[in-house]
């Protein structure tokens, strides 16, 4: 403790000296955040973290929020924040199979998927089934029915003329 001393009277030639209590500030040199200790200054404990540590030996930190890819199939990098996209925007088939934008993937022989890059929040790829041609079957215990079918091409089946169905005597 340091004390002052007042010189309570110069006639009588009498010093008196009191103890007063001083506080002495420091600034700190630093912070400590999640156990770890940081100089004055900007930091980044992690990738997605941005902190600053000010004179109040406190530390002030912002989290970075990362968009959702615009890809399939994204990668996130050790050192790097957000995940990125090393082929572009993808997207991906009901089977797994990754597609580049403006590519066309054909799944089957009558389905194929297409990746739009307007499907924004979803890396979904677009797939159709293609028309196939319908197959017109005689009932064989019915000659004035037939059945249509859909065969997958490229199978093809004689496609049998539905009226001459009407004609047939079964003879």
């Amino acid at each position: 403790m340091i004390g002052i001393c007042v010189l309570s009277s110069l006639l009588l030639g009498l010093v008196q000296c009191d103890l007063f209590p001083l506080e002495l500030t420091t600034v700190p040199e630093g912070c400590y955040y999640q156990g770890s200790y940081y100089p004055l200054g900007s930091f980044h404990p992690t990738p997605c973290e941005y902190c600053h540590c000010g004179t109040s030996g406190q530390a002030m930190c912002a989290i970075a929020d990362c968009m959702m890819p615009q890809c399939a199939d994204a990668v996130h990098e050790k050192d790097k924040c957000c995940p990125t996209c090393p082929n572009g925007y993808t997207c991906k088939a009901p089977d797994g199979h990754i597609v580049k934008l403006g590519e066309t993937y054909h799944m089957t022989s009558y389905t194929y998927c297409h990746c739009e890059s307007r499907h924004f929040g979803s890396n979904m790829a677009v797939c159709v089934n293609k028309a196939i041609d319908p197959i017109h079957h005689i009932d064989p215990n019915n000659p004035y029915y037939y059945v249509t079918s859909y065969v997958d091409p490229p199978q093809k089946a004689p496609v049998v003329d539905p009226q001459n169905a009407y004609y047939n005597t079964g003879g």
